[in-house]
């Protein structure tokens, strides 16, 4: 059984914006996502997902970043903190395979693209990492059967092999509305969910601000079940939006974005490797050869609050989506993890 968090009985009481129509990162207009996932035999657990950008080699969209703790990778994000921009598609996969997807898409888009924009989490503990599974034909597919509209989450492309809380997680993605002075903007979230605590033990989970441990009555020994599950796997988050932020608007941004994550219980531990990458598509800057001047539109500072509040609110909701939408998974060498007890949740939420 799998329910999303918008389906549970608290959420209206617990969130003040509105979603979008698909309650998805592909709310905002031009978004698209395609996933590759692979599941081969019993040990491989992985897969590709990718976010593109209607026009993105037409145009750079406005865009910024965090490394809020950069024990890992994310392929051009360092550009991205010099110019300011989003240039390509972004590619979510496995920490051993970032390498061969970087070599794939740059095959696929040569010469529109030479360093792809690529986060990475750790799947290993369910997956056989090092088999190096993603091939070729996955990132293709995940290019060319993006699309707009529902995103699939929990067990799909990147997220088919992740963890969270002792708990099997995966793909997350949520949205907002925020009405600022007259108009109405979207913010879109897509997570890669791959967190939590020493052998799986979720003792800081809370569902839209229900402590999970207090709810079941368990603490440090619920988990123990998956010994060698990692604490800091990784965790990537996507924002995207349509209000008008410049580069610098969309670092702040980046940076509350964290407020989401922290409010599910994450810890983003020593060995994680945590990115926030944030993009407008609400300034774009035309490719081309001469030299020109390009018109630059910003949201005065303080106009930027309820875009906060409402990217917190996104991020929150798209984390706890990639644990909802997750279903049981048996991988690497035997290991199991099982899904949230979705049925048990609703029973006690509702008492």
């Amino acid at each position: 059984m799998k329910k999303t968090l918008k389906e549970l009985a608290t959420y209206e009481k617990y969130f003040y914006y509105k979603t979008g129509k698909y309650n998805a990162i592909t709310d905002v207009p031009g978004i698209k996502v395609g996933h590759a996932t692979i599941i081969k035999g019993d040990n491989v657990r992985t897969g590709v997902t990718t976010v593109i950008t209607e026009g993105i080699f037409e145009y750079d969209f406005a865009a910024g970043g965090f490394a809020f703790n950069a024990n890992g990778e994310f392929t051009g994000l360092q550009y991205v903190f010099e110019e300011g921009k989003l240039y390509c598609p972004i590619f979510l996969t496995n920490t051993i395979s970032l390498g061969d997807v970087c070599t794939y898409a740059i095959d696929y888009y040569k010469p529109k693209m030479a360093l792809p924009l690529i986060g990475e989490c750790w799947d290993g503990w369910l997956n056989d990492i090092w088999g190096r599974h993603v091939k070729r034909e996955h990132v293709i597919e995940t290019i060319e059967m993006a699309k707009s509209g529902e995103v699939e989450q929990g067990c799909v492309g990147a997220g088919t092999g992740m963890t969270s809380f002792g708990f099997k997680s995966g793909i997350g993605t949520s949205s907002r509305k925020v009405k600022v002075l007259d108009k109405e903007y979207t913010v879109g979230i897509l997570v890669n969910n791959n967190m939590g605590h020493e052998d799986g033990r979720h003792k800081y989970l809370r569902i839209a601000g229900i402590d999970y441990s207090k709810l079941f009555g368990v603490y440090e020994e619920e988990g123990k079940e998956n010994p060698g599950i990692r604490k800091n796997n990784s965790s990537i988050m996507i924002v995207a939006t349509d209000a008008p932020l410049d580069h610098r608007q969309l670092n702040r941004l980046s940076k509350h974005a964290v407020l989401g994550f922290a409010r599910t219980g994450l810890v983003s531990y020593t060995g994680s490797g945590d990115f926030v990458f944030a993009f407008s598509t609400g300034n774009k800057f035309p490719r081309r050869e001469a030299k020109v001047e390009y018109q630059v539109t910003t949201l005065e500072e303080t106009l930027l609050d309820d875009v906060f509040e409402a990217t917190l609110e996104a991020v929150e909701e798209s984390y706890l989506n990639s644990l909802l939408m997750a279903e049981d998974m048996k991988g690497r060498d035997g290991h199991f993890i099982k899904a949230l007890p979705i049925e048990k949740l609703i029973e006690k939420i509702q008492q």
